[in-house]
């Protein structure tokens, strides 16, 4: 494989910094390019999972393979090089990191002439801080204002320093609509995109494929090399890599460091790296039950992790802790007779018998189902403890999941950005659905956000990685990968880490 690193790793030199930097987006791996690129032909990818809107106030941090490409994004993070670099916005800078003026680039149009300018911006974030839009993206516009302050500049301030914030220009914030096809749109926003990225949107077939063609109006000289692309729906990651072995697809996301290297073995050209987070098990700790910290250290201590990894045999690697890390952050170790003296304890405590437990998982997803029943069996080694699975709908999870109407629950959080584990672990962060809490873990925190020092913030990253691996809120068995595989035509790959997986520069794409 040619390239197996942690993507995000380095991410502290990247977030601390003041500015973009002006250096190109296509930096690092672009597979093994043949000559100069070629304009033309039409790129099959396939995906899987089908995403319920294009509505850039929301596809832009749940559908990146689909949104990015007719919407582009503010800013782009180059995982090569570590660094922030300038797509349609010319530069977001800050020296303090609690105001930052971000300028747009002149001359840029969405494609349907409308101006990119600051007005549209300021209408796309007025969109997702309205609570009506529903935006998922909506949470990361707590504590930030912004106005105009000419066509192409706009001044935001924060209620907090925060020099994380130019990942939110990359993620939810980064996807820009025309305000002229939004509002044409109506309610059919989410089926109707306008946007200035390399592509427009042709046709969506939903759960088959959405075909896509060249913008004639793209900023970017020259570019795309492609004519189209065309996005396949294929399910499962088998399914996904069948389509390309098959030449129905010529590339693919894949999450699994053991598929990139059997594509790689078939001859396919393989990338990527790990992202942060992974696969494992939420403990709700404003659950009356699982609130006490005797009884979620006995299940903790009941996990075997290597043979949920070797049982579902995507990753080569078990996750010993919430990052990889070299200065001792460690999950509770397996250790079953351990388990049972601290629930026998906590039977004694609160006068009980026997205890039982649900764990709520994914309905319709054999992995998940899988994983679930794994983590049932190896709970209820603990003598005394049952586990009841309670299978739901993606869509009721989710709800639950936001009212903290459950006790366990199998999930997986995944990002480019360290940045994540502010949202997952911070006091009464908007994504901290384990209500965890912990002084610690918030001041070192509120450090990775305040601070422009780059080892300063690493340090705090691994204070919070300490503190998280220890109390385990969410105990992870696995790291998600973020690779693509594809045919060896396809040239011009830049690897882009996402939330959705690995991703890349749509526009440099060509075929040889």
């Amino acid at each position: 494989m040619k390239s197996r690193r942690v993507i995000g790793a380095l991410a502290t030199i990247v977030v601390t910094g003041i500015a973009l930097t002006s250096c190109s987006s296509s930096s690092g791996s672009e597979g093994d390019s043949v000559g100069e690129p070629k304009t033309g032909g039409t790129l099959a990818y396939a995906m899987g999972g089908e995403t319920q809107s294009m509505d850039p106030a929301n596809c832009g941090l749940v559908a990146y393979h689909r949104c990015s490409p007719v919407f582009g994004t503010l800013v782009r993070y180059d995982a090569a090089t570590d660094t922030f670099v300038p797509y349609l916005a010319e530069s977001f800078e800050s020296s303090d990191g609690a105001n930052w003026t971000l300028k747009l680039r002149e001359g840029v149009t969405f494609s349907d002439g409308t101006p990119f300018d600051a007005e549209a911006v300021v209408f796309n974030w007025d969109r997702i801080k309205d609570p009506a839009t529903l935006s998922a993206a909506a949470s990361a516009t707590n504590g930030m204002a912004w106005e105009i302050v000419d066509p192409l500049t706009v001044k935001v301030t924060l209620d907090e320093a925060n020099f994380q914030l130019p990942w939110q220009l990359v993620r939810g914030l980064g996807a820009i609509g025309s305000p002229t096809g939004i509002k044409a749109a109506g309610a059919e926003v989410g089926n109707k995109p306008v946007g200035a990225g390399p592509f427009l949107m042709q046709e969506w077939v939903r759960n088959s494929e959405m075909k896509l063609v060249r913008n004639p109006t793209y900023f970017e000289q020259g570019l795309p090399y492609l004519d189209a692309m065309t996005i396949k729906q294929a399910g499962s990651d088998p399914q996904k890599m069948n389509a390309v072995i098959s030449g129905e697809a010529l590339m693919t996301p894949l999450s699994s460091t053991i598929d990139a290297e059997k594509m790689e073995d078939s001859g396919f050209n393989t990338d990527g790296g790990q992202l942060i987070g992974g696969s494992g098990v939420i403990f709700n700790y404003k659950d009356p039950t699982i609130q006490d910290a005797g009884l979620r250290n006995a299940m903790l201590h009941a996990i075997d992790a290597d043979q949920m990894v070797a049982a579902l045999g995507t990753q080569t690697v078990t996750a010993d802790a919430f990052m990889p890390s070299d200065s001792g952050a460690a999950f509770p170790e397996l250790a079953l007779s351990e388990a049972q003296k601290l629930f026998d304890d906590y039977l004694s405590r609160t006068s009980k018998t026997s205890e039982t437990i649900s764990l709520t998982t994914y309905a319709g997803f054999p992995v998940m189902e899988q994983t679930s029943q794994m983590l049932q069996a190896q709970l209820q080694k603990i003598n005394g403890l049952t586990v009841k699975i309670v299978p739901l709908d993606p869509p009721v999870l989710l709800a639950n999941q936001r009212k903290g109407d459950f006790q366990l629950m199998t999930t997986t959080y995944q990002s480019a950005s360290k940045d994540l584990l502010f949202d997952l672990f911070y006091t009464n962060a908007p994504q901290n659905a384990t209500g965890y809490s912990n002084p610690t873990v918030d001041a070192a925190l509120e450090l990775t956000r305040s601070s422009k020092d780059a080892a300063e913030v690493a340090k705090a990253y691994e204070i919070v990685n300490t503190e998280v691996s220890r109390d385990a809120p969410m105990r992870i068995w696995q790291y998600i990968g973020a690779y693509i595989a594809s045919d060896k035509k396809v040239q011009g790959i830049t690897v882009v880490p996402t939330g959705s997986g690995a991703a890349w520069d749509w526009e440099k794409v060509w075929l040889n």
